[in-house]
């Protein structure tokens, strides 16, 4: 009989998680069924690790982006990766958009045991990730919304963050090597993603898939509080080429470097500091989705 591990964070979904657990056994009932919840950072790492180690066929992941990356640092690179399904109850669930998986968990939940589609996965260091990389004060601010702000708030949370870092606009001088070419820039922010969904906004990155091989860089200059606004929202609607202060290109591998100690915001938390060196896996990882 096929062996499914079933990791769930229990205080996702507004503390709801534990609610489909029953939904998901049903659903796969094929499957000879591992629950195990996560009480604190690092759990989902172990847990999903455990599931490659002892040759399990599937992972479940339910909760937001933050147990999304945590199990997939469990399972990238291991000898034997088991195919991975997403019930999400996050915040925002980028990695879950850009797969076409519903956010709706009860119709996430019926994908799972069905079509496959393999993905890239990002690594930053030693670190991987499904969707985002962010530098500068916008991304360290957003990266310190508290648990008790994206219940109460959901995504608004990242938004008064954001803009608030954006009107008291510090920014930070890189240097990021790609392709061949170096950009040596005073940045508001710099953002790297896998896929075409950034913080919900889709038009940002349309062009991406989830297995094109490629990273897509974003470098915002600072600029003046005057033109803040205006730069963000040409971000934001996929108006790049019409902002001097807006540069994009695509890679495979970008390294980042800085002469002050700059934060990485992976996936939505701080985790490390530069210099860093990122690249893509290409269709590394197998997830159930609606193809």
């Amino acid at each position: 009989m096929k062996k499914c591990m079933v990791i769930i964070n229990p205080s996702s979904g507004k503390e709801k998680a534990l609610e489909y657990e029953k939904k998901i056994i049903a659903q796969l009932h094929n499957y000879e069924v591992v629950m195990k919840e996560t009480m604190g950072e690092g759990d989902a790492t172990r847990y999903a690790k455990k599931a490659c180690d002892e040759n399990y066929d599937t992972v479940i992941l339910v909760g937001g982006d933050g147990t999304l990356n945590e199990g997939i640092n469990g399972i990238a690179e291991q000898p034997h990766r088991p195919v991975v399904g997403i019930v999400p109850l996050g915040t925002v669930n980028d990695f879950a958009r850009a797969l076409n998986i519903s956010l709706d968990p009860d119709e996430a939940i019926a994908l799972l045991g069905g079509r496959t589609r393999k993905a890239d996965i990002g690594k930053v260091n030693d670190i991987y990730f499904t969707n985002i990389i962010a530098i500068g004060s916008l991304a360290e601010a957003v990266g310190e919304v508290s648990v008790e702000q994206k219940t109460s708030l959901g995504a608004l949370a990242y938004l008064f963050e954001g803009v608030k870092a954006a009107i008291e606009n510090d920014s930070c001088n890189i240097v990021i090597t790609a392709n061949g070419q170096t950009y040596k820039e005073d940045i508001m922010i710099f953002i790297c993603v896998l896929t075409n969904s950034v913080g919900s906004f889709r038009q940002i990155n349309e062009d991406a898939d989830t297995s094109d091989g490629l990273l897509h860089g974003f470098i915002v200059k600072s600029t003046n509080t005057l033109q803040v606004v205006g730069t963000a929202k040409n971000l934001i609607t996929g108006n790049h080429e019409k902002d001097d202060n807006i540069t994009k290109f695509d890679a495979q591998e970008i390294q980042i470097k800085a002469d002050q100690p700059l934060a990485l915001n992976v996936d939505g938390d701080l985790i490390s500091q530069l210099p860093a060196k990122i690249s893509v896996l290409h269709n590394h990882i197998e997830f159930y989705c609606n193809n």
